[in-house]
């Protein structure tokens, strides 16, 4: 995986997120809001340990 190939990723994954969130918390949905938060950092956390196991793939 390229830098720009992550720096997308990681821009695809927080815009969802983050639109998911901002919905829930003005409909007054603050478990929907926690539980968002909680997948953004399981994605987060599982892309961090997919880079731990090929730190060379940031080379290109």
């Amino acid at each position: 995986m390229t830098r720009e190939q992550l720096a997308a990723e990681l821009k695809r994954m927080a815009s969802s997120q983050v639109s998911d969130i901002t919905r829930a918390v003005k409909d007054g949905h603050k478990t929907i809001a926690l539980n968002e938060l909680a997948d953004l950092d399981r994605q987060l956390k599982a892309l961090a340990t997919a880079l731990k196991s090929k730190p060379a793939a940031l080379r290109a």
